[in-house]
């Protein structure tokens, strides 16, 4: 099982910029040896089961099992585009799998690397694999030019990455033209703490100053948060 912890700290002029631009702030995690998928997306206003961004944010992350699954190209065909996958199998590292002919997976077994999660794969079309977190939410997939007949291998990595954006959904493909994105690299247990100054720049630690509570309520004043009575 692995278990970590990001602590992140938005300074509060930063706070204000990044909310006022509706801009989302967003993880991802590094399969193999890229950040392919929005994992998780916290936006400048709260919804429901989502809260937004503030000035202290933390990441718990457990991931003690995953899912894999496949995607093909979309395939255009007059007016309408079609795309098909399969059905999620929950799989652990350290296990495998056969993908068949008929895009059916096998029981997930052990037997493979402890670090990986192994794909046999038997379907024509070079279909793209995908993993996904033990809720089914999409962590990673396979942009390139999916897999091969024979065995593709998927390697959770330690290595998260932290951005802000426009509003992207959870589980899409992170957009190509990302910029100032920062890597945390953890072990397992691990956590780390990190600032977004008010200059804009990703630093270790807490900030320099913590807010009084008095500079608190003038921040959720600026931003619009009720505080409570």
């Amino acid at each position: 099982m692995s278990s970590q912890q990001v602590i992140l700290f938005i300074e509060e002029e930063q706070l204000i910029a990044q909310k006022n631009h509706n801009y989302s702030l967003y993880l991802a995690k590094k399969v193999n040896n890229d950040f392919t998928v929005i994992w998780q997306s916290k936006g400048a206003k709260a919804t429901v089961n989502n809260p937004s961004y503030q000035y202290r944010n933390t990441f718990d992350i457990t991931t003690p099992s995953f899912m894999v699954n496949f995607t093909n190209d979309p395939v255009q065909q007059g007016d309408v585009t079609f795309t098909s996958g399969g059905k999620n199998l929950p799989i652990s590292t350290g296990q495998t799998t056969i993908l068949d002919a008929n895009g059916v997976f096998s029981p997930a077994k052990n037997g493979g690397k402890p670090s990986d999660v192994l794909i046999t794969n038997q379907l024509q079309g070079n279909p793209h694999e995908i993993l996904l977190d033990s809720n089914g939410n999409n962590i990673w997939v396979n942009r390139q030019s999916g897999m091969n007949i024979g065995t593709a291998t998927l390697t959770p990595k330690d290595q998260y990455q932290l951005w802000f954006g426009n509003l992207q959904e959870t589980g899409s493909l992170i957009a190509s033209n990302l910029s100032d994105a920062y890597v945390a690299t953890l072990q397992n247990g691990a956590s780390i703490t990190l600032t977004y100054t008010d200059e804009g720049t990703w630093v270790t630690g807490e900030p320099a100053k913590r807010l009084s509570e008095a500079e608190v309520k003038a921040l959720h004043a600026r931003v619009g948060i009720k505080d409570a009575a």
